[in-house]
């Protein structure tokens, strides 16, 4: 596809529903531009109903691919998927994140219709400066999509995973840690969302280290198996996160019933 990079306000992403946190907002962003300094393709992994994905794809340049896979409703693989499916992403459609990717964007990605982790047959290999994981919670799916993120970057390339810590997806949780005996790196987390490489991490730790000074946002360095990580956050995410969440998840679904009709 042919595109040029074009800003997106977070009035526009707001727009959209879904589950996306300032902080996360403002890391992609700075992510982003620096991924895109080398150049490289994009990916997501589970788009719900592309709250992200239109930040994503305000990076791409001309020479760039951005594949966004998702099953958008379709029918899951295995009984345990297809239960989670139905439970958390009854009615999403692949025509419900077009309509909203176009009304920022107007061309759409490389979108595909499939299990994440089949991503791998749909994009380039070790091309990639950004891939976003935000799929199943199973353990066994989280595996195969941390392999398939590991498969399309890039050497230095970033990887984000999306619930490494929430309370309902511990599959994700265990997945993703055991990623880091394997050669994943962590640089930075927020109450949502885990940034590594597969690379040298030290680059990406500077980065956000040097951003983050001068953020709004509340931050310490912690080491962790031998890596330093910049832990950043909102003071009030410790006594309001989970009502939060749950409220924004309530206002996700009346807003799609809204713009159904």
């Amino acid at each position: 596809m042919t595109s040029v990079p074009k800003s997106v306000s977070n009035a526009q992403i707001e727009a959209i529903p879904g589950w996306f946190q300032e902080y996360d907002v403002d890391m992609f962003r700075l992510l982003l531009e620096r991924t895109a300094e080398a150049g490289g393709d994009l990916a997501e992994l589970g788009a719900y109903l592309g709250k992200s994905a239109v930040l994503i794809g305000s990076s791409l340049a001309p020479d760039e691919r951005f594949t966004v896979i998702d099953l958008f409703g379709s029918e899951a693989g295995e009984e345990a998927n297809r239960a989670e499916n139905a439970d958390q992403y009854l009615g999403l459609t692949r025509e419900d994140f077009e309509q909203n990717y176009r009304r920022v964007h107007g061309e759409l990605p490389d979108v595909v219709v499939g299990l994440s982790a089949s991503v791998v047959d749909h994009a380039r290999r070790g091309t990639h400066r950004f891939v976003h994981v935000d799929a199943g919670h199973l353990y066994d799916n989280v595996v195969e999509d941390i392999d398939a993120a590991r498969t399309l970057l890039k050497p230095d390339g970033v990887v984000v995973f999306d619930d490494y810590r929430t309370e309902h997806t511990p599959g994700v949780s265990a997945a993703v840690w055991r990623s880091t005996a394997e050669g994943l790196r962590p640089f930075a987390v927020t109450p949502v969302k885990l940034y590594a490489t597969f690379g040298d991490p030290q680059p990406w730790f500077d980065a956000v280290q040097e951003w983050v000074g001068a953020s709004r946002w509340k931050h310490e360095v912690q080491s962790v198996a031998g890596n330093d990580i910049v832990r950043l956050w909102w003071e009030a995410e410790r006594t309001t996160a989970l009502p939060l969440r749950n409220g924004l998840r309530e206002r996700a679904v009346r807003k799609l019933r809204r713009l159904r009709g």
